[in-house]
């Protein structure tokens, strides 16, 4: 079968080469008959300029001779009229001289009374100077009396504070450095029974290892008799192997004048492909065309999108930076309000409402009763939680706020109590008043003096008082003395 698909190609191999041959003896031939009909058009195109230069020469000149002589009457009519003009400027610049002369001497004229206004002008300016240089030199002289004198105050302020501020802050260096000594003990204390903790902790590991070490000794010695009988297998089974490896290398010779085969057909088939390609080709631009439609409603969408995010973070920018500006205004209300707590009295002072450890333990041990367990744990957890100091921070600003409320609200009832009772002490001077005085008003109104079958014509009024102080009940006390049901 492979020496008759031979010879036909051989044929036309040798068909081909003859052709190209005598395409090769045509392309020498024609090329040069060109070259001698290049050197033909060279030589005629040479002699043809030579007699067009003779004819363009003879011309041109006719023409740059008459040229010369327009330009040469034209230069004279130019040279006349310029003199002409020449002289007309002449006169006008000794008009202008003059002219001249008379604007500079008025000129000067001008410029020497300008100088001496100039001059008494400067001479009053100086005057005025003098005097408000005068006025400064006192007021500045007031000023830095008044300024030495409120410094040298502010100074021996200054030294009392300073002389207060370290008194504080040794008599709170004492007391951290016995607290600091405390705490070093007991931290001592619990390494110590830390130490002991951990070697008999250690002691134990050590055991525990000794004997995990043994029982791996064992099993090794066990698994090393079964890999001796492994290795025997694979020994066995390397032979048979060996045997495949080289029935797969004879496979794939064969494979390999296969191959060879295929590669033929596919030289014969690429011809028929390329119209295949093409089409594809095709295609392929088509879908590059969309791709960059594509890529174009891409970028618009992503230049939205960016302004969009660029919007949004504008707006996040300004939200953190109002809540930062929050944040500043509540650690200042804080802060402000640790400042006055040293100046508030003890009665202003709010204790705070957590539970003690006392209340903790009853809880504990089962002295409050709940209705149910979870519930019980879940407020366990609530109360023994102390809190974040921030927090701690804003829950005794609100104490005392709340605080500051009571007692207004306090002295609000008190003001109210106040009136009403002085209504009551003013009717009742009233009634005193028309007891002691007789008019009709009096008589026709009831009359403490006036008695019938016994009985007074008098209306008491009575009197409600109240306790002078408000009573406060503190948070604490009623959530310890208070039991929670369901």
């Amino acid at each position: 079968m492979a020496p008759k698909a031979v010879n036909p190609r051989a044929k036309e191999m040798e068909d081909y080469d003859k052709e190209q041959f005598m395409l090769m003896q045509q392309r020498h031939k024609l090329q040069k008959d060109t070259q001698l009909e290049v050197r033909n058009t060279k030589y005629n195109m040479s002699r043809i300029q030579e007699s067009w230069l003779k004819i363009m020469r003879s011309a041109k000149t006719k023409q740059l001779k008459k040229q010369v002589e327009i330009i040469s009457q034209n230069h004279e009519r130019d040279v006349d009229r310029k003199d002409a003009i020449l002289q007309m400027l002449d006169r006008d610049l000794d008009e202008a001289e003059e002219q001249h002369q008379v604007a500079v001497r008025s000129h000067l004229l001008n410029v020497d009374r300008l100088l001496e206004i100039q001059q008494s002008r400067l001479l009053a300016l100086d005057e005025e100077f003098k005097r408000d240089v005068a006025t400064l030199q006192e007021e500045f002289r007031i000023e830095r009396e008044h300024i030495q004198e409120r410094h040298a105050l502010e100074k021996r302020e200054l030294a009392l504070i300073v002389e207060q501020v370290e008194r504080e802050e040794k008599n709170r260096e004492q007391a951290d450095i016995s607290d600091h000594q405390g705490q070093f003990e007991l931290i001592r204390n619990k390494n110590i029974e830390e130490d002991h903790q951990m070697r008999s902790g250690l002691e134990e590991q050590i055991e525990e290892t000794r004997a995990r070490c043994k029982d791996k000794l064992l099993t090794y010695e066990r698994s090393t008799e079964t890999s001796t009988a492994d290795y025997k297998d694979y020994l066995k089974k390397d032979a048979t192997l060996s045997d495949q490896v080289e029935r797969r290398l004879r496979q794939v010779e064969r494979m390999q004048a296969a191959i060879q085969h295929w590669k033929q057909k596919i030289a014969q088939n690429r011809q028929e492909c390329e119209e295949r390609n093409q089409q594809l080709r095709t295609e392929k631009d088509h879908i590059a065309k969309h791709f960059q439609e594509l890529k174009a409603k891409m970028n618009h969408f992503r230049t939205e999108g960016k302004k969009r995010l660029s919007d949004l973070t504008m707006n996040a920018r300004n939200c953190i930076k109002s809540l930062k500006d929050q944040l500043a205004l509540a650690e200042r209300i804080l802060k402000t309000a640790e400042l006055c707590r040293k100046f508030e009295t003890e009665r202003e002072k709010v204790l705070p409402f957590y539970l003690s450890r006392d209340i903790l333990q009853e809880f504990e041990e089962g002295e409050l009763e709940f209705g149910d367990e979870d519930f019980r744990e879940e407020i366990k957890k609530e109360l023994s939680d102390v809190g974040i100091d921030e927090w701690t921070y804003l829950d005794n600003f609100f104490k005392r706020f709340n605080k500051v409320k009571l007692d207004y609200h306090a002295v609000e009832q008190e003001g109210k109590r106040l009136t009403k009772e002085n209504v009551q002490l003013r009717s009742i001077l009233k009634q005193f008043l028309d007891g002691v005085s007789v008019n009709e008003d009096v008589l026709s109104a009831p009359n403490p003096l006036l008695v019938v079958n016994g009985k007074v014509n008098l209306n008491h009024v009575p009197v409600k008082r109240t306790a002078d102080k408000t009573v406060y009940v503190e948070a604490a006390h009623h959530a310890g003395n208070t039991v929670v049901r369901h």
